[in-house]
């Protein structure tokens, strides 16, 4: 069920999880008369809830690299394995400057195809895919369903 390279997800679930409760720490002093719990509580509950899968995922992938090592197994190629995270992280902040510039569904498209070639998924039609239909369901869902406004960029007159 679990491998040896989960923790990266797990690690990856924990920071995410841990920015997210830091995050939300200044919508628990709003109070909401129609919503006892208030803005903050499912962001938050989410958020405890990625940190446990988190600290599952690593417990068990390093209980199961430590199987493998005392079985002397190939393993403890940790450099190798942060290689992904890191590139991911680099997606991910230039992602972030390029919202503005592109706006959000080309952002959007290419952070999933980087993540994605990060991942190991190499089948052309497959990142091309899941990367449309997953920006245009994301985008769907923000814009009209949510009403957030999405930074546009280059579409922002088609909008």
């Amino acid at each position: 069920m679990f491998r040896k390279e989960d923790w990266i997800f797990g690690l990856i679930s924990i920071i995410i999880g841990g920015f997210v409760l830091f995050s939300t720490q200044s919508l628990l002093r709003v109070q909401n008369m129609t919503d006892p719990a208030g803005p903050a509580a499912l962001p938050r509950i989410i958020a405890v809830v990625m940190i446990i899968i988190g600290v599952i995922h690593v417990f068990f992938s390093l209980l199961k690299i430590k199987n493998c090592r005392v079985l002397g197994q190939a393993g403890g190629r940790a450099a190798g394995m942060l290689k992904p995270v890191f590139m991911i992280v680099a997606a991910s902040i230039v992602f972030i400057f390029c919202l503005d510039i592109l706006g959000y569904p080309i952002a959007m498209l290419l952070l999933i195809i980087a993540v994605m070639s990060f991942a190991g998924v190499r089948d052309i039609k497959k990142l091309a895919m899941t990367s449309v239909i997953t920006t245009a369901v994301l985008f769907a869902a923000f814009f009209y369903g949510l009403n957030v406004n999405l930074p546009l960029g280059i579409f922002e007159r088609f909008f």
